[in-house]
């Protein structure tokens, strides 16, 4: 039943999303010559807009735990979202100790998986015969490739979990690569921060101001998590190459390119600009999601993303004849699993 349950299909090549919400702006509040009190990353002086606005989804994965997926369920298509698949919050929830089983072994092929840990901790063990534990602030970099099969987020210790998991497409010449990892350690994640202190960025991938991250992803992309003072502002400048930019909210209260939202807010932004950021009286959580479209056919059925049925039912066989891994991999960075 747990190999129905995770073969079971997804989102097929051209997903519906027929759950729209096109957004005015407030007051105008992204005019071309607007100005704010921070800036970041290189770009233009336009201003992104919000295209699309909607509450993401709460639903159970894994072994039945409870998220909120911004990325991935019906309100976006795979073209608005592209290169970015899936974004799913895990909590913030308080766990009993034993409480939280993880997402228990299951295979990946043709993608990228980061897991991002804001609070708690969780193991990880993996076909290339990685083993180790992600702390509070801890990122891994999992590049799947041709076929990796993995077991994460076990042994809780109790008490307070919240993190991120993000699914990013690989293009065609990268789906069937060697798979691979990188973890970075909290001390060793870059971030930035204005001169005042009202703005901190945890950067996972992309730059902030002269800040850059430790990972070069082979799709270019930004991820970061942006945390707002009470009432700060901050423009964040973004490539014109990237022309995805979706933004999630996970605490607090603001406005992100004019349009007001709160808890689990998500919004996609319009394809060319900077982004602007205000954070209301309450202070403002937020991760923000940048990329360079890769614009080829996306086929995902479960834990496989590829670009044609024939290839999915490949991976299928694969997976069940016990072939999928097809190499060890390697680990790219930070040898630091503890």
């Amino acid at each position: 039943n747990s190999l129905l349950l995770l073969l079971a299909p997804t989102l097929c090549s051209l997903p519906t999303g027929t759950t729209e919400d096109t957004c005015d702006m407030d007051g105008k509040a992204n005019a071309d010559t607007k100005k704010s009190l921070g800036s970041g990353g290189t770009g233009s002086s336009q201003l992104r807009s919000v295209v699309k606005k909607f509450q993401a989804a709460e639903m159970r994965e894994g072994a039945g735990f409870k998220i909120h997926r911004p990325i991935g369920g019906s309100e976006m298509t795979t073209a608005e979202t592209d290169p970015f698949l899936m974004l799913d919050e895990l909590g913030p929830t308080t766990y009993k100790k034993g409480e939280f089983e993880g997402a228990p072994w299951h295979p990946h092929r043709g993608q990228d998986t980061v897991m991002y840990i804001r609070e708690g901790q969780g193991d990880h063990q993996d076909s290339m015969g990685n083993k180790g534990r992600l702390y509070a602030g801890d990122c891994q970099w999992m590049t799947a490739g041709s076929g990796i099969i993995h077991d994460e987020g076990r042994n809780h210790p109790g008490g307070a979990l919240h993190g991120f998991q993000m699914w990013i497409n690989l293009p065609k010449t990268h789906k069937m690569m060697d798979p691979s990892y990188k973890t970075i350690r909290n001390k060793e994640k870059p971030k930035f921060s204005t001169p005042d202190g009202s703005v901190e960025a945890h950067i996972i991938a992309g730059k902030v101001g002269d800040v850059k991250a430790k990972i070069q992803p082979i799709v270019p992309i930004q991820y970061i998590e942006f945390v707002l003072k009470p009432n700060a502002t901050y423009t964040h400048k973004l490539p014109e190459e990237m022309e995805t930019c979706i933004v999630y909210i996970f605490e607090g209260e603001g406005a992100v390119a004019g349009m007001k939202g709160g808890r689990a807010t998500t919004l996609l932004l319009s394809k060319s600009g900077d982004v602007q950021l205000t954070a209301s009286e309450k202070g403002m959580g937020l991760m923000l999601l940048a990329g360079k479209p890769i614009k080829e056919p996306v086929v995902w059925h479960g834990p496989f993303v590829m670009n044609t049925q024939e290839e999915i039912t490949q991976a299928i066989r694969d997976y069940q004849r016990g072939t999928l891994v097809k190499a060890k991999g390697k680990e790219l960075l930070a040898k630091s699993w503890m």
